[in-house]
């Protein structure tokens, strides 16, 4: 009767198996790997969430939503090169969802690319009629201190605003207010104050200008 085989010699023997036949190491399934990818998403642990996002989209290379959140991994750990590749793939899977839009938008802005930048905007909110897009395109316009641009997204978002939404207008005032176009931060306020009379921002910027909050004191929406 043979003696059991010992711990260490199913371990030689193993290893004599790999070096004759050769051992390829066993890849983790692509679901899985996906899995965990996204709990390190959830976890904020993007150097881990971007390394299992690469290993994924060297498998599925045209996921959309896998490149969107890659990108966005990149985005958080400051590689701006790699976040733009990936989302502009994602884009072009998915060119409707402004999400991927604005994460690219970010990525050209930290690469200082402003005329890519204010044109993929200007298109885009343009080609949808969005005041959304329009209000990011003033957005980075603010932060480059660049009045010209943030006042065109700001008129053109209140343009086709519908009464829906009084920031377009309150956003428009204040910035008119620091370049001292009084008359025209007023309009516009009484316009943000027809939507949201009860906005404390609107009605103390209102009371600064001297007006007097009321029922009559509202403009209707638009240009």
């Amino acid at each position: 009767m043979r003696p059991a085989p010992t711990i260490l010699g199913i371990i030689l023997l193993t290893i004599g198996t790999c070096v004759t036949t050769g051992c390829t190491p066993q890849k983790v399934p692509t679901v899985q790997l996906l899995k965990q990818a996204d709990r390190s998403f959830d976890y904020g642990q993007w150097s881990d969430a971007a390394a299992k996002y690469e290993e994924v989209l060297a498998r599925e290379p045209h996921e959309g939503p896998i490149q969107y959140r890659y990108g966005l991994c990149q985005l958080e750990l400051g590689d701006y090169s790699k976040a733009e590749s990936a989302l502009e793939i994602a884009q072009s899977l998915d060119p409707r969802d402004d999400a991927i839009t604005y994460a690219l938008a970010e990525a050209l802005f930290n690469k200082k690319q402003y005329t890519r930048l204010f044109t993929m905007l200007r298109d885009r909110a343009r080609d949808n009629r969005s005041v959304d897009t329009w209000l990011v395109m003033a957005d980075y316009a603010e932060k480059l201190d660049d009045f010209d641009t943030a006042m065109e997204a700001l008129s053109n978002a209140c343009a086709i605003e519908d009464g829906s939404t009084y920031l377009p207008y309150y956003r428009a005032a204040v910035l008119l207010g620091r370049v001292g176009q009084t008359d025209e931060a007023i309009r516009r306020l009484r316009q943000a104050y027809a939507i949201a009379p009860d906005d404390e921002a609107v009605n103390v910027m209102l009371v600064e200008y001297g007006e007097i909050p009321g029922p009559t004191l509202g403009l209707a929406p638009g240009r």
